[in-house]
């Protein structure tokens, strides 16, 4: 997420294109391509290599969620923040984010939903050293244990679910702790 607030704010808006590759080329090219890289460069079966190849398919859905709410921000609100004396990165954290918590959250969710869907990338940069919900659901699948399987099926489905609810109720509980918001 702060790599999505980072992009959005200070990043290059004609790169967003670029940024929405993993939405449009077909997902097994794309891993290959993202397993070659992690070879070439040594890291592949490492914490950081799971990391990274699931921040590439997980930004561009974080920013397609909230480029909307980010462009429809009235900008003359970081100017008086800026005017009373606020850095931009203070002026952001206080005034900006706050207000658009509920979107800012909403990305995370389904940046969140997005990251335990993936299969491909988590095994071929994990080297099918990480287990995660995905992986052990695809490898019961093929088990004859069907209640097992199920319970992973349901794991798959709560986690994001939980997600997008913590997404709903935390801005309403954040709303409480300020006066001015309620």
């Amino acid at each position: 997420l702060p790599v999505v607030l980072v992009w959005l704010e200070w990043g290059p808006q004609r790169w967003n294109a670029v940024l929405y590759l993993p939405l449009i080329v077909p997902a097994m090219p794309l891993v290959a391509a993202q397993y070659a890289a992690l070879l070439r460069a040594q890291i592949d079966a490492t914490p950081m290599a799971l990391v990274w190849s699931h921040l590439l398919w997980v930004l561009p859905y974080m920013v397609l969620t909230l480029v909307g709410a980010y462009r429809a921000f009235d900008g003359r609100l970081l100017t008086t923040a800026r005017a009373l004396g606020c850095s931009r990165l203070r002026a952001c954290w206080q005034v900006k984010w706050r207000i658009l918590l509920r979107p800012i959250l909403a990305a995370w969710a389904v940046g969140f939903a997005v990251s335990v869907a993936q299969y491909l990338p988590t095994l071929f940069a994990g080297g099918g050293r990480f287990a995660t919900v995905t992986t052990e659901a695809v490898a019961l699948s093929a088990g004859g244990n069907r209640s097992v399987l199920a319970v992973q099926a349901l794991l798959q489905i709560a986690l994001p679910l939980a997600a997008f609810g913590l997404a709903a109720l935390w801005p309403r509980w954040a709303s409480r702790q300020r006066l001015g918001l309620r």
